[in-house]
């Protein structure tokens, strides 16, 4: 369950539409937020006017996480939901900003701090920490918000790593709005939650065991489809067969879209590279890399991106003059505090007195015993 992409499903009944988002929150396949906003706007053109979550998830990305509400709130206005065995991470933040989330008696519910992943420059790092510090100010005002107890003790716990709560304490807390009865749990989501570090025992009862009647997987199949519980089995194949059909429809005109928005990105993609390269916001060598950033994750990536500054050289014409006589200097100045100071010079030594700026850069690693 958890650790697969992203499966979102959507359906609707009358003026009511319920989106099921379980599996690790990514941008990956064709479960993404680009495709929840384009399903969702169908929905609320074919006249839907509220929304209801289903979340099943260990979490994910925080910034797609970060996106799916953004989404949900601008198509509906606002959204309710409802939490299923676990709701960590990423996921919770999905569930704290919901006006109602009621959580499963024996669901687990974990919070953390916003992370994230980077690798390049200096420049790249610091805009990227700021990108990740931004976010994680987001999580943090949204838990908050539905403070029951003191500021200061979550801000210990938020400080302290994860935080696990049942879902009793997720309501004392405020982060739930109350309990609901409680899930069965088959053995897949039941390893998942043991894998994410949860201190919390799953009791043997709430397990889903070979000899459990069809019953169950009955009402499970019919949840997911957004049908009644009691639905019979006619009548949940009549919705498969009906829903294959759709999908198969859907599927040709997704398929032609995907093709032209990929071919808009690629272009859109290029244009940003070009102009970054001419602005000198990048070296030329650090292309690729960005380009393979740009492809796996594009609205990230471009906030990042647009928070670079382009890197500047004096006037003046560079003239090498190799380190000073009196050490590993250069101009009197170690590899440090060139970078504190005057970050564009070390970056013009890096491109026209490679020699210099290897001296210099060797003497850091010598100081700081690095290998």
């Amino acid at each position: 369950m958890a650790h697969e992409k992203l499966q979102i499903s959507i359906s609707a009944e009358g003026t009511a539409s319920r989106v099921d988002i379980i599996g690790s929150i990514s941008e990956w396949g064709r479960n993404n937020a680009v495709d929840l906003r384009t399903r969702c706007q169908e929905l609320k053109d074919g006249g839907a006017t509220s929304c209801h979550v289903y979340l099943m998830t260990v979490g994910g990305d925080c910034f797609q996480a970060n996106e799916i509400v953004n989404i949900l709130n601008q198509v509906f206005g606002t959204y309710t939901a409802e939490g299923g065995a676990i709701v960590a991470s990423a996921g919770t933040y999905i569930g704290v900003c919901a006006t109602e989330f009621t959580m499963a008696k024996n669901g687990q519910y974990m919070i953390h701090k916003p992370s994230g992943w980077v690798e390049g420059n200096e420049t790249e790092v610091e805009n990227y920490l700021k990108l990740i510090k931004n976010m994680t100010v987001t999580y943090y005002d949204a838990y908050k918000a539905k403070l029951n107890k003191p500021e200061k003790d979550f801000k210990a716990k938020w400080d302290g790593g994860d935080f696990w709560l049942t879902a009793q304490e997720a309501v004392e807390w405020g982060f739930a709005s109350s309990v609901k009865d409680a899930v069965k749990i088959d053995q897949e989501t039941a390893k998942a939650i043991q894998e994410s570090g949860s201190p919390i025992a799953i009791l043997n009862t709430d397990l889903i065991h070979k000899n459990d009647n069809e019953e169950m997987d009955l009402k499970a199949i019919a949840r997911s489809l957004g049908m009644p519980e009691a639905s019979t089995e006619e009548q949940i194949n009549a919705r498969l067969q009906e829903n294959a059909r759709k999908a198969g429809d859907y599927d040709t005109l997704k398929a032609e879209s995907d093709r032209k928005e990929k071919e808009q990105k690629a272009a859109q993609i290029k244009a940003l590279l070009d102009k970054g390269e001419k602005d000198k916001l990048f070296a030329a060598d650090a292309r690729a890399k960005w380009q393979e950033m740009f492809e796996q994750n594009f609205e990230g990536t471009k906030a990042l991106y647009e928070g670079l500054k382009p890197i500047t050289k004096p006037l003046s014409a560079f003239t090498k003059t190799g380190i000073d006589a009196n050490g590993n200097t250069y101009q009197g100045k170690n590899f440090e505090q060139l970078q504190d100071e005057d970050p564009e010079l070390l970056a013009t030594l890096q491109d026209e007195d490679e020699e210099t700026y290897n001296a210099l850069f060797a003497d850091w690693k010598k100081r700081n015993k690095i290998k």
